[in-house]
C-alpha cells in the first residue's frame, strides 16, 4: 500500500530528535527520477585480446572517489516501479544506472530473496538507493534517496523487512518488503561522531551492525536490541584484537549463534569467530588472512566452514570455523574477491581477473571446477571488458547472479545471470 513512515533519528548528546520522510509509491506509480535498467542480449565472446585493450598490467589499480556529501533531511523521492524485459537467453545482462557510484572502487550488496522472487542491489559508499529485480533481471522497482551510502543488507527473520545499512551516515533503513513502506533505526554514538554502518546480520534475536568510518581508526559491532530498538555500538563483549576497520558479517542456521566477521580496510585483515548472545559478541577464534581486506564471506550449509576472499592468496581458502585454520583450497586466479555457496554446497567462487575466467564453479570440497565464466564486453562494447566487483556475487536456484563494472562507463554496474549446468 501507498503510505508514509516518519521515524526520528536521535541527535547526538543533545536529546533532541530529527525527523525523515520517506514515501514509497505502489506499482502504479510514475514520475521521480528513474534508475532505466537496459537489457542487453547476451554475447557469447570472451574477453576482447590484450593488444585491442588498455593495459592492465596485474591487480587493477583502484581510484580514489571524491568525498560525496550525505542528502540532507527532507521527503524521499517516490519509488518508481520499472518494467524491463529479459532477452531470450538464458544468458541476461542488465546495465544498471547507479548515480554516485564509483566504478571500480566500491560497492554495497547484492541479494536475492528467493521466497519473494527478488534480487536487491546496492551501490554503497555516495550512492542512496535500491534497486530490485526479479529472479530474470527485469528491475521491478527503484527507490531512490532512500539510505545515503547504500551498503550490506539483510533480511529479517521472517523475510518481511530489508534492513540496509546507511554507510555515509549513523542508521539504517528498514523497507517492508509487503507495502514497501520506509522506517529507520539509529545506529550512531552519543557524542554525534558518524558511525558509517557496513553490515548487518542476526544472531541470539539481536541485530548486529559492522561500523567504521574510512577516515577514521576505530570501528566495531554494534548490537540493536529488537525488543526496545535500543542501539549499543559497542556490542563486542570480548575479543584480543583491537576493530580497526569496517567488518563483513556473516552467519548461519546450523550455528544459530555464530557470527564470523572479517575486516574490509586492513591487509591482512581481522577474522573472528563469535559467539552472539543476549548482551554481545563474545570471541571463540582469532585469525587474520594471508593477503588483503575481506571482499565476502560465505558460510558452509553445515556451518563447519567459512570460505573468505581477499585478493591474495590466489585461490579460495576455506576456514574451519572452531577455530579459523584452513581445511581447504578451491583454485582459482588472481585476485579472489567474492564467494557465494549454494545451500546444497555448491561453491561459486569470483576474481577480479581482467584476462582470465570470472566465476568458478565447485563440488563441495571439490579441487577441479565443474563450469567456469567470463564476462566479456557487452554487443554494444568493441574494446572494454568487465571485471567482477567485490563481494558482489550471489547463487540462487540454478542461476548465478553477479554485478560487473568497467572504468569507462562510472556510475553504471551490469547484472549477469548465469544459468548452471
Amino acid at each position: 500500500m501507498a503510505g508514509a513512515a516518519v521515524f526520528a533519528l536521535l541527535a547526538a548528546g543533545a536529546g533532541t530528535a530529527a525527523a525523515r520522510t520517506a514515501t514509497p509509491g505502489d506499482d502504479g506509480a510514475a514520475g521521480g527520477n528513474v534508475a532505466q535498467a537496459h537489457l542487453v542480449a547476451d554475447s557469447s565472446r570472451s574477453k576482447v585480446d590484450r593488444e585491442s585493450k588498455s593495459p592492465r598490467p596485474g591487480k587493477p589499480s583502484r581510484p580514489t572517489p571524491s568525498p560525496t556529501s550525505s542528502p540532507t533531511a527532507g521527503p524521499t523521492p517516490t519509488p518508481t516501479p520499472t518494467t524491463t524485459t529479459s532477452p531470450p537467453s538464458t544468458d541476461v545482462n542488465v546495465q544498471i544506472p547507479i548515480p554516485g557510484y564509483t566504478t571500480g572502487f566500491r560497492f554495497g550488496d547484492i541479494l536475492v530473496d528467493e521466497a519473494r522472487g527478488r534480487v536487491y542491489i546496492t551501490g554503497g559508499k555516495g550512492t542512496d538507493g535500491l534497486i530490485v529485480t526479479d529472479l530474470n533481471g527485469s528491475v521491478l522497482r527503484t527507490l531512490p534517496g532512500i539510505a545515503p551510502g547504500a551498503a550490506g543488507m539483510v533480511l529479517s527473520p521472517d523475510g518481511s523487512k530489508l534492513y540496509i545499512a546507511a554507510g555515509d551516515q549513523d542508521w539504517l533503513r528498514i523497507v517492508d518488503l509487503d507495502t514497501w513502506e520506509l522506517d529507520g533505526q539509529f545506529a550512531g554514538k552519543t557524542d554525534g561522531t558518524m558511525t558509517c554502518p557496513k553490515d548487518l546480520a542476526f544472531a541470539a534475536g539481536q541485530l548486529w551492525v559492522s561500523w567504521g568510518c574510512e577516515s577514521e581508526s576505530t570501528a566495531g559491532i554494534g548490537r540493536v536490541d529488537l525488543a526496545t530498538g535500543k542501539f549499543d555500538v559497542y556490542g563486542v563483549e570480548a575479543i584480543d584484537e583491537r576493530i580497526s576497520s569496517a567488518m563483513l558479517l556473516a552467519t548461519s542456521p546450523a550455528q544459530p549463534d555464530m557470527v564470523i566477521a572479517g575486516a574490509t580496510g586492513t591487509s591482512p585483515a581481522l577474522l573472528v569467530r563469535f559467539e552472539a548472545t543476549a548482551t554481545g559478541l563474545v570471541q571463540r577464534a582469532i585469525s587474520r588472512t594471508d593477503g588483503g581486506s575481506v571482499t565476502q564471506l560465505a558460510i558452509t550449509p553445515d556451518g563447519t566452514g567459512v570460505i573468505v576472499p581477499s585478493g591474495a592468496p590466489y585461490y579460495h581458502p576455506v576456514l574451519r570455523t572452531s577455530d579459523l585454520v584452513e581445511v581447504h583450497r578451491y583454485p582459482t586466479v588472481p585476485y579472489p574477491n567474492a564467494v557465494a555457496i549454494r545451500p546444497d554446497g555448491l561453491v561459486v567462487a569470483g576474481t577480479n581477473s581482467s584476462y582470465d575466467k570470472d566465476v568458478w564453479v565447485f563440488a563441495p570440497d571439490g579441487t577441479t571446477p565443474v563450469a567456469t565464466y567470463e564476462f566479456g564486453h557487452l554487443p554494444n562494447q568493441e574494446t572494454w571488458a568487465h571485471n567482477l566487483v567485490n563481494g558482489a556475487l550471489a547463487v540462487a536456484g540454478n542461476k548465478i547472479y553477479a554485478v560487473t563494472d568497467q572504468l569507462a562507463e562510472p556510475e553504471m554496474v551490469t547484472l549477469r545471470i548465469r544459468t548452471l549446468p
